[in-house]
């Protein structure tokens, strides 16, 4: 495996790692071997299993994405009918559906604060909404100014409680305890903010993402805007489609742009150290069906 290869595979199993939880915004296949790294510091290959499928009644509805909590053993899955439904991942059960949004459905996620059975859905109706799993009531609804959209959310904050979302050229801050929007920063991005994360170590430090190829560092900390409160700007020089956290301590931030290019940067200090201009043929050369099998 080359240099950039052996990039770009540590980075996605550490982000993997990073990102194992009980409640998690994708649902992660299932390992039958575990990862391990040689002595050289390549990557030994993973062998993945199926370890269940699940009959759906979709027809020619479409999946945009995919969510899990195994706390609840709940499997969330957002159509192109703007609903949510909801499996047991264990027995295939289909457990019943959410409906409201009027819009196309972004992002998933079950990541409210001590709250598992709580989902989070943004869309392009302009709204980030919460529901409640048990019953598949929506229980909360937080709205931006009219003909917004929301493409991504986020919970962080030093206190845990804080809910930002990236829509048409603006981050968007609410205390999610009082649903009171607390800011709005839309000086620092020209375009749609396609990614909002918080730093899994730093739960205070914010990264956003857009369009405009721009990736801006915010610290949530106090009375939020950007005078102060912006610490550094990365430009990934063409549009963002997402970025993630990596590295002991997390201080790497992977950058994946719409038109697969790959970026390594170390987010403290705004320093690019790796870019891959091919990123799908530097993946699809290394991947093959050998370590896939059904159980």
């Amino acid at each position: 495996m080359d240099e950039y290869g052996e990039a770009a595979a540590a980075a996605m199993e550490v982000e993997a790692e990073a990102e194992a939880s009980p409640c998690a915004g994708l649902f992660s296949p299932v390992t039958s071997d575990s990862p391990s790294r040689n002595p050289d510091g390549s990557v030994t290959s993973r062998r993945l299993g199926l370890k269940n499928s699940i009959q759906t009644n979709f027809g020619d509805d479409y999946v945009f994405q995919i969510a899990s909590c195994q706390e609840i053993s709940t499997l969330a899955v957002s159509l192109s009918t703007n609903a949510l439904k909801f499996y047991s991942p264990a027995t295939g059960q289909y457990l019943g559906e959410c409906i409201g949004h009027e819009g196309t459905i972004h992002e998933i996620s079950f990541s409210v604060p001590s709250s598992p059975q709580v989902i989070c859905s943004c869309s392009s109706d302009g709204t980030v909404r919460a529901w409640d799993t048990r019953n598949f009531k929506q229980i909360s609804l937080l709205r931006g100014s009219a003909s917004q959209e929301m493409f991504t959310f986020s919970f962080g904050g030093s206190s845990g409680n804080l809910l930002v979302a990236g829509s048409n050229a603006q981050v968007l801050l609410w205390d999610w305890r009082t649903s009171k929007q607390v800011a709005c920063l839309e000086e620092s991005h020209m375009d749609d903010v396609t990614q909002v994360k918080f730093a899994p170590n730093q739960q205070s430090k914010l990264i956003s993402a857009a369009v405009d190829g721009l990736v801006c560092v915010f610290d949530t900390d106090g009375d939020i805007d950007e005078d102060n409160h912006l610490l550094s700007v990365m430009n990934a020089e063409t549009s963002v489609a997402k970025v993630g956290f990596f590295g002991n301590m997390y201080q790497k931030l992977w950058c994946l742009t719409h038109i697969e290019t790959l970026s390594v940067w170390d987010w403290n200090d705004g320093s690019r150290e790796l870019n891959m201009e091919d990123a799908r043929s530097l993946a699809t050369d290394k991947w093959n069906l050998d370590h896939v099998s059904i159980q």
